[in-house]
């Protein structure tokens, strides 16, 4: 065969190709089965039916609103547009929607998982993106929680995954031709649709920017890092010295001490020469510059907060605390400068720039650039929040403030705050406060035969001490791991921005739970679901020495590759086959058995109230469903909430019934508003249909 033949079948993107048939042709099998199989069995979570009815409503010309009767904006506003000329066609056929957004998401998980496949073949081999994308598109568990519920995650994971893809298109190319200010104005647009796409992805996009504008400096690497050190090592000072419960207390302390203390030792970290290469690191003069550094931004924190402390425009601050918030950031500034000194790269002949000397060189471009990225990510999120505040009445989806309201009560019907350390980082197997599944959920497991224990059948502190210890050995074999691989790893980590990728994830944990939120769902850890799937194939790609170039290898390697995904593909499709079946449901069966009781206890035109309700207020005929929990409400009614006169509210604008959990309106945040308004009319499946009477008199 000639050689310009071979060239060509082998940049011929047959498993690309091959992907897509096999995949879409299980997803067609899906999206032309059952009627009945879709509000039971794919799109069945009560969240998803939010942006569909939602969506429905604007396309008829009713608003951003989930009952016609209150304005929200509960909701990522990408997928909502996404949806909006889907639902369109629920006025011919409720289901029809259903089946072409099965259609529509299949192709993002398509176009996701190829980016992936190039992405880390790129960065790694061909092989370890291979399994990569097998992985991603025929997990059951990650397609059953990303993309079969119907909800933002799926188009914020193209978006996450095809900016890391932008990203590793311009380490390609950065070094060897100058980058445009319309490059940088690209990935600033792909940034925001990323942001629009699920909002607490502000930090990745802007730890992304840092990775962009300093990308032919040490700041690159380091920064992204000490960003992070600092507000961690200032909550662990305030965990450690109150205990968590207590930590809820005083979070804006915290908060003041954070961004203080971002503003003081960022910069004192820069002028005592902690940004230089890693080759040109000297142990002992870092040493000195550490501690300098630490010693005398730690100073000026503590001068700062007990001066304003002093004048009263501050809260007091402990010693203690303030001293723990030094120990702890010298630790994380000596384990990262550690890190990067082992990485060095000796063969550079690179010469070592002075801070002031960097600047002067580099200020100009980093201004440019910055504000390019910057001023599209900040410009356009400025825009959508001021749209906020002029349509809703408030900057922020009403959605994340109510979930931060919960966190405030000590118990409720839809969880609190974290209540133990693993929990506060997301590490916890054991509860909804686990960001970081499946690493987490299969480390607890080998912990667990390991030292022979049950976490049930020991107190939970002793347990944790357990996790966390073996979890810290566990990274640092890792770590050596990559040093033993060091040139390979290196050159994976910067093309895969892994850097940029993990501390997005961290700071995106700490800022639900620093706040204090409730109701953390699965879905909302998307960075670090990509993160796993890139480590796990940078590890597979190091341990198995994926990139041997001895034919025999390479045949054993393509064979298990291969037999891996042919399995993956079977396995998913034996999946889909069972759960989506032709022609077993009887006519007449309803989508939802609540539906016919409220139908024939009602009247039409009645207006229900539920604390959650998306997929019955989509489904159902001729009535109304409000929300009731408030997630897809009016800002209004949050406020309403807040000040326990939610009933009231909800009865001026015309409901009349409510379907709910008796236990649920006895408990927090309902508790109290619905005393002596509430009549029975008739009990079904633990739920009771509720007559919501006038206000009594006083």
């Amino acid at each position: 065969m000639p050689l310009t033949m071979k060239m060509s079948m082998k940049k011929f993107p047959w498993f690309e190709i091959i992907l897509a048939i096999v995949f879409l042709t299980i997803q067609f099998y899906a999206a032309f089965s059952d009627a009945n199989n879709f509000p039971n069995k794919w799109f069945n979570r009560d969240d998803a039916y939010y942006y569909f009815k939602v969506a429905q409503n604007i396309s008829q010309g009713l608003g951003s609103t989930f009952d016609g009767i209150h304005s929200t904006n509960g909701y990522h506003p990408l997928w909502l547009l996404v949806c909006i000329p889907v639902f369109a066609l629920a006025r011919f056929d409720l289901i029809l929607p259903l089946r072409v957004l099965l259609v529509v998401i299949s192709i993002i998980d398509l176009v996701t998982a190829i980016l992936l496949y190039r992405l880390i073949s790129g960065a790694m081999s061909r092989a370890a993106g291979t399994l990569a994308a097998a992985y991603w598109i025929f997990n059951p568990t990650l397609q059953a929680l990303f993309y079969q519920p119907g909800l933002e995650s799926g188009i914020a994971l193209l978006c996450i995954v095809a900016l890391l893809y932008m990203l590793y298109r311009l380490e390609q190319n950065w070094r060897k031709e100058e980058v445009s200010l319309w490059q940088i104005a690209l990935l600033g647009l792909v940034a925001s649709l990323t942001v629009f796409s699920r909002l607490d992805l502000i930090f990745f996009a802007g730890i992304v920017g840092l990775w962009i504008v300093f990308r032919e400096t040490p700041l690159r690497y380091l920064l992204p890092l000490d960003i992070l050190a600092v507000p961690v090592s200032a909550l662990l000072a305030f965990i450690l010295r109150l205990g968590i419960a207590e930590y809820y207390l005083v979070t804006n302390s915290a908060f003041i001490m954070i961004g203080v203390g971002l503003v003081i030792k960022i910069p004192a970290f820069y002028l005592f020469d902690l940004y230089q290469r890693s080759v040109h690191l000297r142990p002992i003069k870092t040493l000195q510059n550490i501690f300098l550094a630490t010693a005398l931004s730690s100073a000026c924190l503590s001068v700062i907060l007990w001066a304003g402390n002093a004048i009263h425009i501050l809260p007091a601050f402990s010693l203690v605390v303030l001293s723990l918030d030094s120990l702890f950031t010298l630790g994380f500034i000596l384990i990262i400068r550690t890190m990067a000194f082992l990485f060095r790269d000796t063969n550079v002949d690179v010469q070592p720039t002075k801070p002031l000397a960097l600047l002067r060189a580099y200020w100009k471009k980093w201004l440019k650039e910055g504000a390019v990225y910057y001023g599209i990510v900040g410009g356009t999120l400025a825009i959508y929040v001021l749209w906020n505040k002029l349509t809703f009445g408030t900057f922020s989806p009403v959605s994340g403030q109510i979930k931060r309201w919960w966190g405030t009560f000590e118990s409720n019907v839809y969880g609190g705050a974290a209540r133990n350390f693993i929990s506060f980082f997301m590490l916890n197997p054991t509860s909804d406060f686990n960001a970081w599944s499946p690493f987490t959920d299969v480390w607890s497991k080998w912990i667990s035969r390991l030292f022979h224990i049950n976490p049930e059948s020991i107190p939970f502190s002793i347990w944790q001490k357990y996790f966390l210890i073996s979890l810290v050995l566990c990274l640092i074999f890792l770590y050596g791991i990559l040093l033993l691989k060091r040139k390979q790893a290196k050159r994976a980590i910067v093309q895969t921005a892994l850097i940029p990728l993990g501390v997005a994830g961290w700071i995106q944990v700490l800022s639900y739970n620093s706040t204090g939120y409730a109701s953390l769902k699965e879905w909302y850890w998307l960075i670090e679901q990509v993160l796993f799937v890139i480590l796990i194939a940078l590890f597979v790609n190091l341990l198995y020495g994926l990139r041997q170039k001895q034919l025999v290898d390479e045949k054993i390697i393509w064979a298990l590759v291969g037999a891996i995904s042919i399995f993956a593909a079977w396995g998913y499709w034996r999946d889909i086959s069972a759960r989506m079946p032709y022609a077993q449901t009887p006519v007449g069966t309803p989508y939802l058995e609540a539906i016919p009781f409220l139908e024939a206890n009602t009247k039409p035109g009645d207006v229900i109230g539920m604390t959650g309700g998306g997929n019955i207020g989509y489904f159902i005929h001729d009535r109304t469903i409000v929300n009731m929990d408030g997630l897809i409400n009016s800002y209004d009614y949050f406020q309403a909430s807040k000040n326990g006169t939610g009933s009231d509210y909800l009865y001026d604008t015309g409901m009349r019934y409510v379907f709910a959990n008796p236990d649920i309106m006895n408990q927090p945040p309902y508790r109290r508003q619905y005393m002596k308004r509430l009549k029975l009319v008739v009990e079904w499946g633990g739920k009771d249909l509720l007559r919501l009477l006038p206000a009594p008199k006083p």
